[in-house]
């Protein structure tokens, strides 16, 4: 039998978040394994409080007795678990969505991280903008996601690409109180060719809502939340020229998304990004288990494996940087069109390989000192 320790946290921006991954993760895992599973669960809040994490992890190691641990927080709080986990010598999965890689930090031998890679896919969007012609950038937020990592990477992708900041202008977190002027005064300023969007949940909802109604508009840039698909279909379409970068899409035609979403649907569930993140989750314990089976459980060998794992998953070829102990996949290029009922959707979906410069760059940049005072989960408040 295995026993699986799950650290959980909770979302009040997407409430099914937790729901998705737990589907989502148990169906890649049952998918291929027939060992008895046993699962033990514990919710750590937004991921804010490194004692009560640090508490809940050592008690499914320690009196729970399990035999890995998931978790989905953020690379700062998983650092505070490096000490633990190595001293068990127990696997700790990170579900991630920032992708934090290039912090500087070296991973712990145990410790491994499968993420979403918004960071990667907004700094190819700065870099895109800028070689589709724009000089300028507006960089477009709300307060809630401008304090996240994925803001700086977009400034660099912009930087590095040859083009500059011309404004960065920040929105409400609270729909009710958000105020687009001083963005309409920035596209009249005629000093930006393009804008770069960073936005989730109904903050790109209402992003996707308001923007199409200012004056001057110019071609949007968008992250990958702000493209999630669930939302756009309760988005009216209304403009061209929204474009960006998504890990994944319902309509990527592969045999393994075709599974996935046939998996994810026997249990009851309709595919998500929060599914796909643990589906995939549960692939890589599959093969953590087989390399256990292979070799003695405690035996750094089949963490040294592990480090070099790629697999086929419902977006593609995914595989972990050894250096970081990364998951790594190429994110697609998308444009927003109108679907059958006029809402939006994504549309030609292509994988883009040039990614692999700006991986390479944040490898070798250095690491910003201080970017951020969130120590929430990213989408957890």
């Amino acid at each position: 039998m295995i026993k699986v320790g799950l650290l959980l946290p909770h979302s009040t921006m997407y409430p099914a978040l937790s729901f998705d991954l737990l589907d989502g993760l148990k169906a890649g895992l049952t998918q291929h394994i027939t060992t008895s599973i046993t699962w033990a669960v514990e919710g750590i809040g937004f991921a804010t409080d490194a004692h009560e994490v640090q508490t809940k992890a050592q008690k499914l190691l320690m009196q729970d007795d399990v035999d890995m641990v998931v978790g989905m927080m953020s690379r700062r709080m998983a650092d505070t678990l490096n000490t633990l986990f190595t001293g068990a010598n127990r696997l700790l999965l990170v579900l991630d969505l920032m992708g934090e890689f290039f912090l500087g930090l070296p991973p712990a031998p145990t410790m491994f991280f499968h993420s979403l890679q918004s960071c990667l896919s907004c700094r190819l969007a700065g870099r895109k903008a800028v070689e589709s012609g724009a000089e300028g950038i507006i960089q477009a937020a709300s307060f809630y996601d401008a304090g996240y990592l994925h803001g700086y990477a977009a400034s660099q992708g912009v930087t590095t690409g040859g083009g500059h900041m011309v404004q960065y202008f920040v929105s409400s977190h609270i729909p009710a109180q958000a105020n687009f002027q001083n963005l309409q005064a920035g596209l009249s300023s005629g000093q930006a060719q393009a804008v770069v969007a960073l936005y989730a949940g109904d903050m790109a909802r209402q992003f996707l809502e308001v923007y199409p109604t200012l004056t001057g508009r110019l071609p949007v840039w968008a992250s990958p939340l702000a493209l999630e698909e669930q939302m756009l279909t309760t988005v009216p379409y209304a403009m061209d020229g929204i474009r960006g970068f998504v890990p994944w899409s319902e309509h990527l035609d592969t045999e393994e998304n075709r599974i996935f979403r046939e998996a994810v649907q026997k249990r009851g569930r309709r595919p998500t990004l929060f599914s796909v993140l643990g589906y995939e989750g549960g692939l890589i314990l599959a093969n953590y288990l087989r390399l256990t089976d292979e070799n003695n459980r405690d035996s750094p060998a089949v963490f040294n494996q592990l480090a070099s794992l790629s697999f086929e998953g419902p977006r593609g070829q995914v595989a972990f940087d050894p250096a970081t102990h990364f998951s790594f996949a190429p994110p697609y290029a998308a444009t927003v069109i109108a679907d059958n009922q006029g809402r939006c959707r994504l549309a030609a979906l292509t994988p883009e390989r040039t990614v692999e410069q700006d991986f390479r760059a944040f490898q070798t940049e250095s690491p910003p000192t201080a970017y951020t005072g969130w120590h929430n989960t990213y989408l957890c408040i």
